[in-house]
């Protein structure tokens, strides 16, 4: 992890080339430029996100958040750069902080996702190239997800931490795992456009096990997401973008895909063969599909991934894709269930040890700005951009299998 303050680093990004003859989807511009408008509201920004992770973005977990309402959005402006790192970490520990106190204390619609952006029109055209992955590193540090150990080389590290909820039958307070991912404007039209972000660059959260418990437990009690779960994960999977393609060979990586679902064998089986299919009725985009394994470019537990920064047209891991598992979701014997999926069993001293004492919890974040003055003109202007978010149809019809409302 470099050393160097994040406005230095940020002074450094070199612009990316391939923008004067690829020019960003229209949906990324339009909501980068609201997020760039100095005298847009922190509540329009969010609004703008919220808009955009349930229409544009690739991950269903995330979708299926926005789409409730349920993402807890930090976004730090060039002016935060400014105010130097020790800043930073305070604004980003406060916002993560807020996030999971409103994550176990509400009861109705916690957020139990989050999403930090940072968004400078720099960082927007910045090269997927070493120095943004230096930056990248310093704002997950100063964010306080580093990785616990330095990764060696070739190997991409993984980010985690917990967000808790009270299990109402016990009082029981339950820490759900989640990893840290990565995403970039830079990647809008490359092959790893599945995790393009609007503004500059964004780190996201999201808690599978906190979501599916809160459904068990407060929204429906009694009820089982556990194949739900599954769903959503190989939708995510599946509706991969397809960009470009080299053409060489058929499928999935060479039409441009990032992830792809395994087809199951010619009898029927998946890849791990003694496990029985956990979905009680598939949807009928994932029959034939494989429930254990699935391959792609990527590995979707990692953080800031050394491909991305290779600055160039093809992955490096197009030769070796990564096959990565599905069955932590629903296999009960296994320690990522329990510590994803489950829930860790925390005490009362360890969650308020993380969260505060909550005498001191508010309802509101203090990190909104204040609604200082601005002009007629410029209210309307960012008016207008929210109007376009508004306009965008769905990416995917995915959404339809949302937990009911």
């Amino acid at each position: 992890m470099s050393s160097e303050s994040l406005l230095f680093l940020h002074d450094n990004l070199r612009e990316d080339s391939l923008r004067a003859t690829r020019a960003f989807s229209e949906d990324l511009q339009q909501a980068s430029a609201l997020l760039l408008k100095p005298f847009a509201f922190d509540s329009e920004m969010a609004e703008a996100l919220r808009l955009w992770c349930t229409k544009r973005q690739s991950c269903q977990f995330g979708r299926v958040a926005a789409s409730r309402g349920q993402v807890y959005f930090c976004v730090l402006r060039e002016r935060d750069l400014a105010d130097g790192d020790r800043a930073i970490a305070a604004k980003i520990a406060a916002a993560r902080q807020h996030w999971k106190q409103r994550a176990v204390s509400d009861t109705r619609s916690p957020p139990y996702s989050f999403v930090l952006v940072c968004a400078t029109h720099r960082l927007m055209l910045a090269a997927p190239d070493a120095n943004l992955r230096r930056f990248a590193d310093r704002l997950l540090a100063l964010a306080g997800w580093a990785p616990p150990r330095r990764a060696k080389r070739g190997e991409n590290p993984i980010s985690s931490d917990f967000l808790y909820l009270v299990k109402p039958t016990t009082d029981a307070y339950l820490g759900f795992q989640f990893n840290i991912d990565f995403f970039a404007a830079a990647a809008d039209g490359r092959w790893w456009h599945d995790h393009r972000f609007p503004g500059g660059i964004a780190f996201t959260a999201n808690s599978t096990g906190h979501m599916k418990a809160f459904l068990e437990w407060y929204g429906e009690p009694g009820s089982d997401y556990g194949d739900w779960a599954l769903k959503q994960a190989m939708f995510t999977i599946a509706q991969a973008h397809a960009v470009g393609g080299d053409g060489s060979a058929s499928g999935p990586a060479h039409e441009g895909k990032l992830t792809w679902l395994r087809d199951l064998d010619a009898a029927g089986r998946p890849l791990l063969r003694n496990v029985a299919c956990p979905m009680k009725s598939p949807p009928k985009q994932l029959v034939g599909k494989d429930w254990t394994r699935y391959e792609g470019l990527v590995h979707t537990d990692h953080a800031v991934r050394e491909e991305f920064f290779a600055d160039r047209e093809g992955p490096i891991t197009a030769t070796a894709p990564y096959l990565a598992d599905f069955t932590y979701l629903y296999d009960r014997n296994q320690p990522d269930y329990v510590a994803f999926i489950d829930g860790k069993p925390f005490t009362e001293d360890e969650v308020f040890a993380d969260l505060g004492d909550p005498a001191n919890w508010t309802r509101r974040s203090a990190l909104r700005d204040a609604e200082g003055e601005r002009s007629a003109a410029e209210a309307a202007e960012v008016e207008a951009l929210l109007n376009e978010c508004r306009r965008w149809e769905p990416s995917s019809a995915y959404l339809e299998h949302e937990p009911p409302a």
